[in-house]
């Protein structure tokens, strides 16, 4: 058996310039990183010709083109896989439509137990591109591509988007300690309600706003580096508040009413900015919050469970059992 260990991650800002703009000389920055919540994907040869996946629902099928899931679906297709094998996918938090790019960290982790599997080496950008091509296209999703170098490469990175279409992944250099203090700014609530990113992404796609704010966007990328690492790191929840004013202007779906109250409760309670993780809609609020002002934005958002995490520097790996 193959089992494959992929972290979920927390992007900052820029989220909306991953993709290549090739009518703007600015390229698309994002800001991220990874968490110590992983997905788990184990990879089995079946004893018969079948192929049975087990995820929150069981699939037992004859052949690999008969499956439901689409990502799997379109991976085992991709690694032409048709029968004969076994899937498990288990997540540490509640991870579909969550804003943490779980999606992509599933393509991620079973492309490279897929890898292994076919006994291929493979290196964190192939596996990156690999995965990207396979949710993107094969999957024909509308989504960007950060997903899918943080979950391969994982760590706090700044990963750019460049007009000749290569995509550049460059680690933050950060005392630690610095590191340390900026975490422990950091509050994260789950909402409770699940989306689905790509038909969000879609409508704003629709409604031809994919490139709205995509300089803009990019520049607060750059901005919130600057901050993080050498300026004043109150002005990161300026800068994703700011991000996130951008970010649920592109449609009405991205924030509706009950999670802009969300929003506003904890801004009253004293946090400095925050945002809705991924494309909006649901998943896991980000907040900015300075640590004596967080006992109050705990109470003012009770309802909702407060998620205790870290940051963690490795990308997706295979675990040796």
């Amino acid at each position: 058996m193959i089992l494959t260990k992929t972290p979920f991650r927390i992007s900052f800002a820029g989220g909306g310039s991953d993709h290549f703009n090739l009518k703007s000389q600015v390229p698309g920055r994002i800001v991220c990183t990874t968490i110590n919540k992983y997905i788990y994907v184990a990879v089995n040869i079946k004893h018969d010709d079948k192929v049975r996946l087990s995820y929150s629902l069981t699939e037992n099928v004859d052949n690999a083109k008969q499956l439901d899931h689409l990502i799997i679906r379109n991976t085992l297709e991709h690694f032409k896989i048709n029968k004969g094998i076994e899937i498990v996918t288990i997540a540490d938090i509640p991870s579909a439509g969550s804003g943490l790019g779980s999606s992509s960290a599933l393509t991620v982790g079973l492309s490279r137990a897929l890898n292994k599997l076919k006994k291929k080496i493979i290196n964190k950008k192939k596996l990156a591109r690999e995965a990207s091509i396979i949710e993107i296209k094969k999957c024909n999703k509308p989504i960007g591509m950060q997903d899918h170098y943080a979950a391969a490469y994982g760590g706090l990175n700044c990963i750019l988007f460049k007009n000749n279409k290569t995509v550049s992944v460059r680690r933050i250099k950060i005392s630690n300690s610095r590191l340390q203090y900026f975490r422990q700014h950091l509050m994260m609530f789950y909402s409770g309600i699940n989306r689905k990113a790509d038909k969000i992404l879609g409508k704003i796609k629709k409604e031809k706003k994919g490139n709205l704010n995509y300089e803009k966007l990019s520049e607060l990328a750059k901005n919130f580096e600057y901050e993080l690492v050498a300026g004043d790191l109150n002005n990161l929840g300026h800068i994703l508040h700011e991000n996130w004013m951008l970010k649920k202007n592109l449609h009405k779906t991205v924030s509706p009413l009950n999670l802009n109250e969300i929003y506003e409760n904890a801004i009253s309670a004293g946090a400095i900015g925050g945002k809705l993780l991924g494309a909006g809609g649901g998943g896991y609020f980000l907040f900015f919050v300075k640590p004596e002002k967080q006992i109050n934005v705990k109470r003012k958002l009770s309802k909702f469970k407060c998620i205790d995490f870290d940051f963690c520097n490795e990308g997706s790996r295979t675990i040796n059992i």
